[in-house]
């Protein structure tokens, strides 16, 4: 069945909650941090909200927005573009924010964003990784394997919202709500798979988000990627 003429019912958003509840990843962050690395998400931008946040709060200097002109959005600019402005819409200094134009991938997000700050003689010790919530948990996996050594004390944190919320997001974005819902079943794919490739550390299992992943599949939904 077409994606365009599936509608969820209560089954597929009881999946579609069990999914979100693996995939999200909220860290306990440090009171200082020397960096926050926001990973480019295509037109989503509400990741800035969440680093303009602490940075106003005094948690970190520093803002490392990356990302490419992705082509599967259409975009004209670069995600990394999009991320600084709205960071300078929100009070932002441009001086605090560090701009990487050229990421193609999330891998890429964090193995560039690690040598722009090297470059920039900006220590890092203490990191905050910043993505779309349902990313959170495969931007830290991916940072825990790929930064370079000596790596960082890690931590991940996204703008806080629900899953419906996030979902109407998508739609007001993209005009497509259930692109939200095939990008994270293609997230969850890759979190399986990527270890074995030494793009991502293994993450714990789980039955349920298995079952619900399985479950979406078999309604019609097709897992895409970022």
């Amino acid at each position: 069945m077409p994606r365009s003429q599936l509608t969820l019912t209560d089954q597929d958003w009881h999946h579609l909650q069990v999914l979100w509840e693996y995939l999200c990843v909220e860290s306990r962050l440090p009171a200082r941090a020397d960096a926050i690395v926001i990973g480019g998400a295509g037109a989503m931008i509400d990741s800035a909200e969440r680093a303009a946040e602490l940075y106003h709060a005094g948690i970190s200097s520093w803002i490392v927005v990356s990302g490419f002109a992705n082509p599967y959005h259409g975009a004209t600019e670069t995600e990394a573009t999009l991320l600084g402005r709205r960071l300078q819409r929100l009070a932002v200094p441009k001086s605090a924010i560090l701009f990487e134009h050229q990421a193609a991938n999330t891998g890429e997000n964090i193995t560039r964003s690690a040598q722009l700050l090297a470059g920039a003689a900006i220590q890092a010790e203490d990191i905050i990784l910043i993505h779309k919530p349902y990313m959170t948990r495969r931007f830290l996996a991916t940072a825990e394997a790929q930064w370079p050594h000596p790596r960082p004390r890690l931590y991940v944190t996204s703008q806080p919202t629900t899953v419906e919320a996030y979902y109407q997001l998508y739609e007001v974005t993209y005009g497509s709500a259930a692109m939200m819902l095939t990008l994270m079943l293609g997230d969850y794919e890759r979190i399986k798979s990527y270890p074995d490739k030494g793009f991502s550390t293994p993450q714990p299992p789980s039955t349920s988000a298995d079952t619900a992943w399985r479950a979406l599949v078999a309604r019609g939904f097709l897992p895409k990627a970022q």
